[in-house]
């Protein structure tokens, strides 16, 4: 694909969509560059990795050798781990949210919410566990932001 095209990704999103439709959701999920191949038992996993090769050869697109793994039970995909009982957190991630420390001011109290989403498929009710830090920033703009005060609430939801 020819470098400065403004929609490139959107038009590799297209072709990888194309090519895998009869795969994709089914034993491959996909996006934009990054494939993950799945089965349930290893005579699946060799028919289905071999699919993907033909219709890699179909459409002439190469791998890059050094991104590629094979037969792992478990691996990181956008983030998250997957493992071969599901989706998990990334241990990585939640580390560095347990070691947080409660935010001091209102740039840190901004990013908090950011951050918990990435997990939040992992945590049950998240949504009404984060309302005590969605309220502290209610009514607090940039003008006002030396007005932002960290509350009990919001301490005893963190």
């Amino acid at each position: 694909m020819s470098f400065g095209l403004k929609n490139a990704g959107a038009t590799y999103k297209r072709l990888v969509d194309d090519a895998f439709q009869s795969q994709i959701g089914w034993n491959l999920e996909a996006y934009v560059d990054d494939m993950v191949v799945k089965s349930k038992s290893e005579r699946e996993m060799i028919t289905d990795v071999a699919e993907t090769f033909d219709n890699l050869r179909r459409i002439n697109m190469k791998l890059n050798p050094k991104k590629c793994s094979f037969w792992v039970e478990e691996g990181k995909f956008l983030g998250y781990m997957v493992t071969s009982k599901g989706i998990r957190e990334n241990p990585t991630k939640t580390k560095d949210i347990a070691k947080m420390q409660s935010p001091k001011t209102w740039g840190q109290m901004q990013s908090l919410p950011g951050k918990l989403a990435a997990l939040n498929r992992f945590l049950s009710r998240s949504a009404d566990k984060s309302l005590p830090f969605f309220e502290t920033l209610k009514d607090i703009i940039k003008e006002n932001k030396d007005d932002y005060r960290w509350t009990e609430d919001a301490e005893n939801a963190f």
